[in-house]
C-alpha cells in the first residue's frame, strides 16, 4: 500500500477546510461499533484512533472511553485537531500525536498491550502492512480493531432526478477523478473489498483470526439496504457545501496541482461538476446519503 502523499502535506489552511467540510459519522455506526467490541469481550479504557485527521472521529469515540489518543502523520492535521481538542469519558483531554499508522508503538503513552480499541476512520487505505503487527503489539487480548469507510454521496433513489444526478456523480468519481487517484484512493473507491487483512500480510498476523473477522455492509452502490433510507438517514446537501466538501478529496487536490491554470476558475473539475448538478436539479434539492463499510477484527 502506498502511503498518502497529499493530506500528510496539507497546509494550516487546506487542514482547517478539511476539517470544517467532512461530515461527522452517524451515532448509530458508533453504537454498532461499540455493541460489536463489548459482546466479543472488550473493554473502555483506552482507545486509538489511527490516521485521524483533524480528529472527528477521535472526538466522537473518546466519551466511551476513559483515555483517547489520536495519531496522523499530517502535522497540520494534527495541530488543526488539537485546537479542537476534546474530552473522554473520565474528563481527560484527547491526546494527539503526529506519527505513521506503520510505527504507532512509539507513541508516548500508549501502553504496549494495554489498548482497548484501535479505529480508522475512513483512512486505513493509507496504511502499509506494517500497520498490522504494530495492532497486535499495542491491542490487549480481546482488544479489537475497528476500520470503516464511506463513499462520497450517492442521491436517494426516491428525490426528483436521482438517475440524472447519479450518473453525474459517476462520470465525476469514474472519469474525472481517476487518472489523479492513488492505490489508496482505488482501495476506498471500492469499500474495502480489496483491503490487505491481517492474515495476507506479510508475514501473517496470526493474533487476528480469520474466523473471528467480521464484515458488514450498508447501501452499496447507492441501493438502500433497508430500503427506504441510508445508514444514518440522507440528509439535505447544499451544492455550496458541496463544492466546499468535493474540495478536501485527495483526488481534487491532485488534479488542481496538475491544472493550476484551472483549479478554482470556472473550469475546475468540482465548480464544473457543481455545475453540471445545478442543470440537472433545476429548482429541486440534492438529498443524499453514503455507503458504508464495517471491518471488525478480534486479537487473540
Amino acid at each position: 500500500m502506498v502511503s498518502d502523499p497529499t493530506f500528510r502535506n496539507y497546509n494550516p489552511q487546506q487542514a482547517q477546510q478539511y476539517a470544517g467540510c467532512r461530515p461527522a459519522y452517524p451515532q448509530i455506526l458508533y453504537e454498532r461499533i461499540y455493541s460489536e467490541h463489548a459482546r466479543t469481550g472488550g473493554g473502555f479504557g483506552l482507545v486509538v484512533d489511527v490516521g485521524c485527521g483533524p480528529g472527528s472521529a477521535t472526538r466522537d469515540l473518546a466519551p466511551a472511553f476513559e483515555r483517547a489518543i489520536g495519531t496522523d502523520p499530517g502535522e497540520e492535521m494534527i495541530k488543526v485537531a488539537r485546537d479542537h481538542g476534546g474530552k473522554t469519558k473520565a474528563g481527560e483531554d484527547i491526546n494527539y500525536e503526529v506519527c505513521e499508522a506503520e510505527r504507532i508503538a512509539h507513541v508516548p503513552r500508549v501502553p504496549v498491550g494495554g489498548v482497548d480499541m484501535i479505529t480508522a476512520a475512513t483512512a486505513a487505505h493509507w496504511f502499509g502492512a506494517k500497520f498490522w503487527p504494530q495492532a497486535a503489539k499495542l491491542l490487549r487480548p480481546g482488544g479489537t480493531v475497528v476500520l470503516w469507510i464511506t463513499s462520497l454521496y450517492y442521491p436517494h433513489p426516491g428525490m426528483p432526478y436521482a438517475a440524472d444526478v447519479d450518473k453525474a456523480r459517476h462520470r465525476f468519481e469514474n472519469q474525472i477523478l481517476i487518472p489523479y487517484a492513488q492505490p489508496g484512493n482505488l482501495v476506498a473507491h471500492n469499500m474495502y473489498d480489496d483491503l490487505m487483512l491481517p492474515w495476507e500480510a506479510d508475514p501473517a498476523q496470526k493474533e487476528f483470526p480469520r474466523e473471528m473477522f467480521r464484515r458488514y455492509d450498508w447501501d452499496r452502490n447507492g441501493v438502500l439496504s433497508d430500503g427506504q433510507d441510508f445508514l444514518g438517514a440522507s440528509s439535505e446537501v447544499p451544492l455550496d457545501y458541496l463544492d466546499r466538501l468535493m474540495g478536501t478529496a485527495s483526488a481534487v487536490t491532485r488534479w488542481r496541482e496538475a491544472h493550476p491554470d484551472l483549479a478554482n476558475t470556472d473550469r475546475d473539475c468540482v465548480v464544473e461538476h457543481v455545475r453540471q448538478l445545478r442543470s440537472v436539479l433545476q429548482d429541486k434539492r440534492l438529498w443524499a446519503g453514503r455507503a458504508t463499510s464495517l471491518l471488525i477484527f478480534k486479537r487473540t
